[in-house]
């Protein structure tokens, strides 16, 4: 590399620059984790990590009985642009002080060596070497050990090839292409997984994932015996407020309140001050009251329930057909489906979680909760379920339990939770196509620390033996 190119970069390659990047990185986890006091972790991911730019409250600092006024902030640099300095400052610092020693046929061996380190590791991440559904409750140690078989597979021969390149500096360059994955998974995760529940009871089936982390609106038709038609309404156009017209939608709609996080009540119970903007459906009956968002601190792992008032109207007349009050807890309640009907058509009325229908269809056979004796302290719960795919021709039964998931159609199912009466089974399911990244990250951090302490120990005893 030129000494003009060189210096150009050298500011980015800084090693006062990687101090202040790490620092920096340090402090936004520890404001992150504070911060979790007050709001859902979920929240704090979403406006701490996986962002370019943050606002951080002081008074997430300062106890809580302080009052301390929400609009004293100051502006800090997310997760995400703190992530991209770090990855630019390596490969900067690769660029300005890492030379390639190999020349001739060694140099093309090298690279040769270092291309099939590549493509070997390329289809590790792409799982090609994983079988999609294959385990039972004695396999789950040696498929880790196998992960990390591969993941150390493909370093050993990246290790090759960089020894054959770079020589003496070849475990350090292995050492940042791992830390080089590590931060180009996160980003992956963040833009590409998927993560939401299955919730079974025992003798029933589901066929679709819920996202808890959001919810939207659902216009019901069940008027055709085949299939349902249902429009939805996200929640950031519930969150925003005001109009909302589409030519999708079989009313206007007017969001009079949105709440985060909820309570129900019944009318009897609530306070005179607290009014009651619904004039027909469930909310007649019941009340929804804001709560604060559910803190990222609760032992319970509780999730946010929300809630709305919206204004419905006949579209091009503006005629009001009722304030509906609708809530995702209103499922769990004894208060009959809403519905509004419109020009002689009826639809189901209900706020929800967003759903994601699958091609395959989950039946719970048995859920155990397995406790200590004589104790209610947890020791162990599970599912038996069959994966039902008409498409494929697959009827299997399979034990998922904790830290031993499912993994099928690309997607992973955990023993997440359960509800009380031990009948009902709620799985995590997770889509992150990058899962092998970790395993093939620390392999290769690992094999490259153990190169070039190997090699420093070594240099050390020849140099003692020649003193010697």
């Amino acid at each position: 590399m030129s000494t003009a190119v060189q210096s150009a970069f050298a500011p980015l390659a800084s090693i006062r620059l990687t101090v202040v990047l790490l620092a920096m990185s340090t402090f936004i986890v520890f404001a992150g984790t504070v911060a979790q006091i007050d709001k859902d972790i979920w929240t704090v991911v979403e406006e701490y990590f996986r962002c370019y730019f943050t606002w951080i409250d002081l008074a997430i600092f300062c106890p809580r009985a302080w009052s301390v006024p929400s609009w004293l902030t100051f502006p800090f640099p997310g997760g995400w642009l703190i992530g991209i300095g770090l990855l630019v400052n390596i490969l900067a610092a690769h660029a300005v002080r890492f030379k390639i020693y190999a020349r001739g046929p060694r140099l093309t061996g090298g690279l040769v060596v270092l291309a099939a380190g590549a493509l070997l590791t390329t289809l590790v991440i792409m799982g090609v070497f994983n079988k999609d559904i294959a385990h039972t409750e004695d396999d789950a140690f040696w498929r880790v050990l196998l992960r990390l078989g591969q993941g150390g597979g493909a370093a050993v021969v990246l290790m090759i090839g960089c020894l054959m390149v770079f020589r003496k500096r070849a475990g350090i360059v292995l050492l940042h292409s791992g830390i080089i994955l590590l931060l180009v998974h996160e980003v992956f995760t963040g833009v590409a997984a998927v993560e939401g529940r299955m919730r079974i009871a025992e003798g029933e089936s589901a066929n679709y994932v819920e996202h808890t982390r959001s919810v939207e609106l659902a216009f019901t038709d069940r008027a055709d015996p085949e299939s349902d038609h249902i429009t939805v309404v996200p929640r950031k156009l519930l969150k925003r407020g005001g109009l909302i017209q589409d030519d999708q939608l079989p009313v206007d709609i007017e969001v009079v309140k949105y709440m985060k996080n909820s309570d129900l009540v019944g009318v009897g119970r609530t306070d005179a001050s607290q009014p009651n903007p619904a004039t027909a459906g469930s909310g007649l009956s019941a009340i929804a009251i804001a709560a604060p968002e559910v803190s990222g601190t609760d032992a319970s792992q509780r999730i946010n329930i929300a809630a709305a008032y919206v204004k419905l109207m006949h579209k091009g007349t503006g005629q009001s057909l009722g304030t509906y009050m609708v809530a995702v807890l209103l499922e769990r309640t004894s208060l009959p489906q809403q519905s509004v009907t419109v020009d002689g058509r009826t639809y189901e009325l209900n706020l929800r979680f967003p759903r994601t229908y699958k091609p395959y269809s989950i039946y719970l056979e048995d859920f155990r909760h397995d406790k200590y004796i004589g104790t209610e302290t947890p020791k162990n719960y599970s599912s038996l379920v069959r994966i039902i795919d008409k498409d494929q021709g697959l009827d299997r039964t399979v034990r998922i339990w904790m830290n031993n998931p499912l993994r099928y159609a690309g997607e992973t199912f955990y023993q997440s939770s359960f509800e009380p009466g031990d009948k009902v089974t709620i799985l995590q399911v997770v889509r992150n196509d990058g899962w092998m990244l970790p395993y093939l990250s620390c392999m290769i951090v690992g094999v490259g620390m153990m190169t070039h302490f190997g090699s420093i120990l070594l240099g050390f005893l020849s140099r003692r033996r020649d003193v010697l």
